[in-house]
């Protein structure tokens, strides 16, 4: 069932968001004690079959395995409206019980995982696939940039459809939670092969759609615009995410 539950979510997840309405996305980071994962994990899994099921609050885990958060937890919910965070209950026994798994398994140097807030940008997006993995990469931009760097994120989806390429990506802006000026392009992966180069390239896409001339102004754009970005890859944990409707 899990799998079954993993592949639907991945699925579900641009249908929700494409929808025009619920685009709002909450997550963090979680550092766990170590040695403790595992006893962690089951916790986690206890919780949310309680408390996050179909027709519940949704929440949803992955595990880092790149970069300097490697063996750290990203723990989301999404598809929501802003006032969603305004009138959700919870009761008594939840909030105890999160608080329980923190103070148990989370190390107390937990820097960085502040929470963070993003809105999913369907125009931006291309395509949709089931997913095990995905490859989350923030784009930092300078001041004033940010708009410019999306606007070549339009033109970036219509190469891609135009060449028919077989990628999933969906990109969200930062709304609140650390530097402003921040995007993120979430790529839907089946494993670490999906990081290899693809033909045509997205020079060779980008030129074919819009010519030599709009891909080397958009290309210096980009150069100027970002100041740096970064790449984690994530496995998504189905037992610790809510089973999603079918």
């Amino acid at each position: 069932m899990k799998r079954i539950t993993m592949t639907v979510f991945f699925s579900m997840i641009g249908i929700l968001l494409a929808q025009g309405t619920p685009t709002i996305m909450r997550c963090s980071y979680m550092k766990v004690n170590k040695g403790k994962e595992a006893a962690f994990e089951k916790a986690v899994t206890s919780h949310v079959s309680r408390w996050h099921g179909i027709g519940q609050w949704n929440q949803y885990g992955w595990v880092v395995e790149t970069g300097s958060r490697t063996g750290q937890y990203f723990v989301g919910t999404l598809g929501h409206y802003w006032e969603d965070f305004d009138e959700r209950i919870t009761t008594k026994e939840h909030d105890n019980d999160w608080k329980r798994i923190s103070n148990a398994y989370v190390d107390d140097d937990n820097g960085g995982s502040g929470l963070t807030f993003w809105n999913h940008a369907p125009e931006l997006s291309y395509n949709n696939s089931a997913s095990s993995k995905i490859a989350f990469t923030t784009y930092h931009c300078r001041a004033n940039a940010l708009d410019s760097m999306l606007e070549i994120m339009v033109r970036f989806k219509e190469a891609n459809e135009k060449a028919m390429i077989d990628v999933s990506y969906l990109v969200f802006k930062k709304e609140a939670g650390g530097p402003n000026e921040v995007f993120a392009v979430l790529a839907l992966m089946d494993g670490y092969a999906d990081m290899a180069p693809m033909s045509p390239s997205i020079m060779e896409r980008y030129v074919a759609a819009f010519g030599e001339e709009v891909w080397q102004t958009d290309y210096q754009t980009w150069t100027n615009g970002l100041k740096w970005s970064e790449t984690e890859i994530m496995s998504f944990l189905p037992d610790l995410s809510s089973t999603s409707p079918e």
